[in-house]
């Protein structure tokens, strides 16, 4: 009995133990990129797992790297996606926008992965018949963690108890697609057979979720502790919690109290300081361009006061 895990990110048959450890150590990078910019951008918004999409995600990196997204129709729908970076470093990315939504969400996520991967050359195209080279392996495989991540998927399916199609319909991705997403995740994690997991996720599609719940419950601590893993980047956090309120102190922010890092955000755009009055202080930082330094004073004492 085969104990080689299937991936979905190719239509290609693997067979030689090379192949399959290459497409395993492909799971494994790819899956540890996506977890190290999704997960603390999950946790830095309070974001629900129960009610999560990728659309929050891509539509931060779309905005943050002036990325064009468009929807584009060429005859007999043989390219499924294209994306173009011209001389300037300008970046567009396109899908066939007659295809079914839940192909062109997949679609979204592997151009963008092409750029977020930092593949090298200025235009990759995602062929209908074409999906066994290096880069569109690896773009499908960053398409399907984004889509589906493994935390989301615990929490649909091992704590929400939901069903097969729920899971789909919400995560906004086929049926198809789910199926293998599934199939890679527990194999890889639990070492187990691809034909009895496959059996068990058939099961799971029919209404029956007992099997699937326990896998889960077997891959849990180490779906969980991976979510652990991966921390909010302090200059993150204070860039994002500037852009909501333009003033925060070490009570949002701990690490305001460290010289070092007050010397490394200060900036043209950001300001630091601290108001200390009777044996407290309070560390604050600015965004410079909405408060002055004395605005940004008089928050800090009033904080003082209320506190």
């Amino acid at each position: 009995m085969d104990n080689r895990p299937l991936f979905l990110y190719n239509k290609v048959s693997f067979k030689t133990d090379k192949e399959v450890k290459y497409l395993e150590n492909t799971f494994s990078k790819i899956s540890s990129v996506v977890k190290s910019q999704l997960y603390p951008f999950i946790k830095l918004r309070e974001l629900s797992l129960l009610s999560y999409t990728y659309e929050d995600f891509f539509d931060y990196i779309v905005k943050k790297n002036d990325i064009k997204v468009l929807g584009h129709h060429f005859s007999k729908r043989r390219i499924d996606g294209l994306t173009i970076i011209d001389s300037q470093g300008g970046v567009s990315l396109s899908y066939e926008k007659e295809n079914p939504v839940t192909r062109q969400n997949f679609t979204k996520c592997h151009e963008l992965g092409h750029f977020l991967l930092g593949h090298q050359g200025n235009v990759f195209t995602e062929l209908k018949d074409n999906q066994d080279t290096l880069e569109e392996v690896e773009a499908n495989c960053f398409s399907a963690c984004v889509l589906m991540p493994e935390i989301v998927l615990l929490s649909k399916i091992y704590y929400q108890r939901s069903r097969f199609q729920e899971v789909a319909n919400s995560l906004l991705v086929s049926a198809e697609a789910l199926s293998i997403r599934l199939l890679d995740i527990l194999t890889h994690l639990l070492n187990e057979y691809r034909e009895y997991v496959g059996q068990v996720i058939q099961t799971y599609r029919s209404g029956d979720n007992r099997k699937i719940l326990q896998l889960f419950n077997r891959a849990h601590d180490s779906i969980v502790a991976d979510y652990q893993h991966y921390e909010i980047v302090p200059q993150e956090k204070l860039d994002y919690l500037l852009q909501q309120k333009d003033f925060i102190t070490d009570d949002e922010l701990p690490e305001l109290t460290d010289i070092d890092f007050r010397n490394q955000i200060s900036s043209r755009k950001i300001g630091t300081w601290a108001y200390y009055d009777r044996g407290k202080t309070i560390f604050y930082a600015w965004n410079k361009e909405k408060l002055t330094e004395k605005e940004a004073y008089q928050k800090a004492k009033t904080k003082y006061y209320l506190s």
